[in-house]
């Protein structure tokens, strides 16, 4: 007999009308679509588990939208057509079931009852449709249609849609004919099933089956094995779970049934990614812009042993015969070397390779190379492909290897045998980039942001992080939390701030009823979709008054914009809209054939701003446009002038696209991107879910008491800029008569000192970067191009709003000389501060009961009345003298005695005990470190920052191989640019404690670190080689008592966030600390 279509129906009809209270649901298990759900399947569960019913059939009338094999080719004006002929419907009934294509109407699907209904013919039970019939039907149809599967191709019918739909529609009530037609069109939408759940009522096993073997056929099939067709369909959760490990022992993907792919997560920051990374060990691959293909491999199969899947999961084996050959070379198929005896499953990104540049091409030129059933489909405005471009394969993952089921096998051990598996060809095959982080270092987050630079920077998609000890799906393994198995997207779109942004014009609106459903709570809806345009003739326009040109590049709709937004246009545009036949306000052009047409004109154009993740060229046009645009703000304050013209948006998407051309370009580039990235590094962001149906996680899912990723204080230098152990002069010294004297030095090991060059210039490539690459002497352009970028900001002078202090703070009379601009007046205010002063000042506070306050690192808390760190650090100006504001003033001295005895001077005070003193009263987690700080206040437009770190890094080498000299063994010398004292600041102001201050601070006055440790053996090699991948090794810090002469470690670094360890403080309270300033 079957199921009963009419069952189904009474499933959508209550899920439709539980939409209203789905929306004030405040939790899962609230949600009337579960229970609704949960009561149908109790209702039907004997029909459902009947011998009769074919459950295949069923899941595919439930899920429509999962069958991408059948492709139907119909769409709402062709299927009203159909409906109309088979009712032998009048003309005023016509009429009424026309009335979707009028805006303010419902969809084809509504107005299809509202006409049956008017003349209901009763069905009886024996005529009644089975969910059995109807996929019969629909296969049948799909059958016919060449962008179908091949295995349903195979079953051509030879009759007509019309002749099928009609015995469908003269059997339906008016009820049923509403979702059949929505059935037909793929979406029961505004109805949206509980995948999940569904899936699990069926079978508790269903869910996880589903995505090992993504068809419903396979898996059934595996449902209906040894041992799992004993197991009961709904056992109790203890009874689940022990089944659940017998099946997970029998559970394998079969070749020829793509494999699911993993949820995956959203990271919105560095931050919120480091968050649900929780100190794992991930592995960090780039993400292509390509096509996503699972290839199958059956040696048994002498005919076509190579399948390639979509990622719909459709056979694309006839549209990729281009990469075939590559596949087969790559894999080595059929020659001694092949590592596949029987099956393998792997996963890879299809890419145009260019062999005259090398490189890989816009993901744009994919489509002259593949087709779509036969058809290259969007290519009318591309030119043709070159001889010189063709398609390569970027392997990622291998998911099966003969018996080897590597689903189950931890990602690192995948990695390890797809490179065993994989032969790399030039330009034909290769494996993603990958690097590999441990999360559990504390320089981990600087680490990924580093490396997140050099993805934006190059013009990467992004990063897909991996756990590297976790399985493919976190089916395989028990008691795991809801983080485990599934991978995190770290793309800049996805951060606030961090994407493509312009400005843009909407010039008109369509409406199609399809999406009416899903914007039922828009109030007189007129328009579901909005045309983008572009003044041609801008300069016209403005210069005398032309009339304004458009050409529209996009159209939007519902997916691009808030239901805010669409209130918004849909309301005011009632008052500009214009019919395209009379309207004379301006011309209008469509940038290709694809574009549908605007019903009405806006004769006021609304400009938006517009966020895209890059610039693409869309299929059939000749131009560029945002990719995946967004619509973030409406500007009503702006007029059509005010948006980017089209040779605008050609430029910034020309811009945007075009990688640094040099490191000097690529060092500003990356700056920038690192301030930014703070910025959008912000805590409590709201998380979308994936848009992607195979991704559907969401940090709504996250454990609210997880715990938070500890954020180093002081990260160190990323992975991929480290440099091999090189003497000093190798690295650094670029002078004759300075190589001569390290050249005497040489001779002996113990005078060798190291150096570690961080110029935050991340290669290109995965090797090693030459030392020789990184010389820093004489590099006036480095100093210059930040001097630059800091004039571009136009930075006034520090305004106490500023800083964001309560006013009470701002209220305190300034101290003398602290006013004027100049080296010269901070000294002299510097001089005013002797340490006996400093001392007693100290002496008291200890005394003085203070405020519990809270230093920024965890493992450190004390009850003291800290100082501020300018008050204690010494600090010294190549320009004019040698002081501090707690140390005195040297003066009699020339420039050029400046540069060596102060500056011997003021790295022997930094190492001094009176220094170490007043560093435990501002900085006590540095102190109890053993770490001591200096500040260098330069002018970038006088002295060149190369040259002033080479002194420092000669004095420094000097004394540390001096018998005498007791250096410091662990130090950092920050420098800052002078103009930092523009700023109306009092030196001992507690603001400076802050570690938000020293942020500021270095986001605007920042240069670059010298640091150093004497403390780490010598016998510890830079570099530890982890997976294939350098990774330097953390300090090892010795035992305090070994000699101060030790072979030291000199970093130098330019991360803007280094400086702000200087304030270790989160929080102060301001009463009790400004009480005897």
């Amino acid at each position: 007999m079957g199921f009963k279509y009419r069952y189904l129906c009474d499933l959508l009809e209550d899920l439709e009308s539980g939409r209203a209270a789905k929306v004030s649901a405040a939790t899962p298990k609230d949600n009337p679509s579960i229970r609704i759900v949960s009561q149908w399947f109790t209702k039907h569960e004997q029909a459902i588990q009947d011998a009769e019913t074919d459950r295949v059939k069923l899941l595919s009338c439930i899920f429509p939208e999962k069958r991408t094999d059948r492709v139907y080719w119909l769409r709402e004006k062709f299927l009203s057509s159909i409906i109309g002929r088979s009712l032998r419907l009048g003309s005023t009934r016509l009429q009424e079931l026309n009335r979707w294509q009028s805006s303010g109407n419902s969809d084809l699907a509504c107005c299809a009852e509202k006409v049956m209904r008017q003349a209901e013919n009763p069905i009886s039970p024996a005529q009644e449709l089975t969910v059995e019939e109807i996929d019969c039907a629909m296969e049948m149809i799909a059958s016919r249609c060449r962008f179908s599967g091949p295995q349903i191709r195979r079953n051509r019918s030879a009759v007509d849609h019309e002749s099928i739909l009609s015995s469908l529609y003269l059997r339906s009530s008016s009820r049923d004919a509403k979702w059949l037609t929505r059935m037909i069109l793929k979406s029961y939408a505004p109805v949206v099933f509980p995948e999940h759940y569904t899936l699990k009522k069926f079978h508790f096993l269903l869910p996880h089956l589903f995505r090992l073997q993504n068809s419903f056929d396979g898996a059934l099939d595996m449902l209906a094995s040894e041992p799992i067709n004993k197991f009961p369909p709904n056992p109790d959760s203890t009874s689940a779970r022990k089944l659940s490990a017998i099946a997970m022992q029998h559970l394998r993907p079969r070749v020829g049934i793509k494999v699911g792919r993993p949820e995956y997560y959203k990271a919105r920051s560095i931050k919120h990614c480091h968050q649900m990374v929780n100190g794992r060990r991930m592995s960090i691959e780039r993400k292509y812009d390509g096509e996503y293909c699972q290839i199958h491999v059956d040696t048994s199969n002498k005919y076509s042993p190579i399948q390639i899947f979509s990622k719909s999961g459709k056979d694309s084996t006839a549209d990729r015969e281009k990469v075939l050959p590559v596949v087969e070379q790559a894999l080595g198929l059929g020659g001694p070397d092949c590592k596949i005896t029987g099956r393998c499953i792997l996963e890879g990104e299809l890419l145009v390779w260019n062999d005259e540049d090398c490189e890989i091409m816009d993901f744009s030129k994919l489509r002259r190379l593949l087709p779509r059933s036969g058809v290259l489909m969007g290519v009318d405005n591309d030119s043709p492909p070159q001889p010189f471009e063709h398609l390569m394969i970027m392997f990622f993952d291998i998911l099966m290897l003969d018996d080897n089921i590597c689903l189950a096998k931890p990602q690192r051990e995948r990695r390890l045998l797809l490179q065993k598996v994989v032969k790399r060809i030039s330009g034909r095959s290769d494996l993603a980039h990958q690097e590999v982080l441990d999360f559990g270092r504390e320089d981990s987050y600087h680490r990924l942001e580093r490396s997140f630079e050099k993805a934006i920077t190059q013009r990467w998609e992004g990063y897909v992080l991996k756990a590297s000890d976790e399985p493919y799906f976190p089916i395989y393994s028990t008691g795991v939390n809801h983080m485990f198995g599934r991978w995190i997207k770290l793309k800049k779109d996805y951060i606030p701030g961090l994407g493509d942004t312009v400005d843009l014009a909407i010039i008109g609106g369509s409406y199609v009823s399809r999406d009416v459903q899903s914007l039922s709570q828009i109030k007189n809806l007129k328009w579901t979709h909005f045309f983008v345009g572009c003044l041609l003739n801008k300069e016209g326009v403005q210069a005398d008054g032309s009339i304004p040109h458009f050409r529209v590049i996009d159209v939007i709709g519902r997916h691009c914009m808030s239901m805010q937004s669409m209130q918004y246009l849909n309301q005011f545009g009632e008052f500009y809209k214009r019919s395209p036949d009379e309207f004379e306000g301006f011309a209008v052009e469509y940038g290709h054939n694809g574009l549908s047409k605007a019903s009405d004109l806006f004769k006021k154009p609304f400009v938006v701003e517009m966020l895209g993740s890059g610039f693409e060229k869309p299929s059939g046009a000749r131009y560029f446009t945002l990719r995946f645009p967004r619509i973030l703000k409406i500007h009503s304050d702006r007029s059509m002038e005010d948006a980017a013209s089209f040779r605008e948006l050609q430029i910034l998407a020309e811009n945007a696209r075009a990688a640094p051309l040099d490191e000097l370009e690529e060092l500003e580039e990356r700056e920038a991107w690192r301030k930014r990235l703070k910025v959008g590094s912000q805590p409590n962001l709201s998380i979308e879910r994936a848009s992607d149906p195979e991704a559907t996680c969401s940090d709504t899912d996250s454990s609210p008491n997880s715990p938070a990723p500890r954020i180093p204080c002081a990260p160190t230098a990323s992975e991929d800029s480290y440099m091999e152990a090189r003497p000093l002069i190798d690295c650094v010294v670029d002078d004759s008569t300075q190589k001569g004297y390290f050249a005497q030095s040489r001779d002996g090991p113990s005078n060798i000192p190291l150096i570690h060059v961080d110029e935050a210039i991340l290669p290109k490539e995965p090797e090693i970067q030459n030392c020789e690459e990184s010389v820093l002497v004489n590099n006036i352009n480095l100093a210059s191009h930040r001097a630059s970028s800091q004039r571009d900001e136009k930075v006034p002078p520090q305004s106490s709003e500023d800083y964001s202090f309560p006013a009470e703070w701002l209220q305190e009379p300034p101290v003398p000389g602290l006013g004027v601009s100049g080296t010269s007046s901070l000294i002299r205010a510097a001089s005013s501060i002797s340490m006996s002063n400093t001392r007693a000042q100290c002496s008291q506070d200890v005394r003085t009961v203070g405020p519990t306050i809270e230093p920024f690192s965890h493992s450190l808390k004390r009850k003291l009345f800290p100082q501020s760190p300018l008050t204690t650090i010494p600090l010294w100006t190549p320009e004019t003298s040698f002081g501090s504001f707690a140390l005195p003033e040297t003066k009699g001295h020339n420039k050029r005695d400046m540069n060596s005895n102060s500056l011997q001077q003021f790295i022997l005070q930094i190492s001094s005990s009176a220094a170490a003193f007043g560093l435990e009263q501002s900085n006590p987690y540095a102190a109890a470190q053993f770490m001591k700080y200096g500040i260098i206040l330069f002018n970038p437009s006088m002295t060149a920052l190369g040259e002033e770190m080479h002194r420092v890094v000669t004095t420094l080498s000097t004394l540390a191989n001096h018998e005498v000299c007791a250096v410091a063994t662990a130090g950092k010398v920050f420098f800052l640019a002078s103009s930092m004292l523009a700023r109306d600041l009092r030196p001992d102001d507690c603001r400076f404690c802050l570690r938000e201050t020293w942020e500021k601070i270095g986001s605007e006055h920042y240069y670059g670190c010298v640091s150093w440790d004497l403390r780490v053996s010598s016998t510890h090699s830079v570099m530890n080689i982890v997976n294939g991948i350098s990774m330097p090794k953390p300090p090892v810090l010795a035992d305090q008592s070994l000699p101060i002469r030790s072979k030291p470690w000199i970093n130098i670094s330019f991360a803007a966030s280094d400086v702000a360890v200087l304030g270790e403080y989160t929080s102060i309270d301001p009463p009790s600390l400004v009480q005897d300033v």
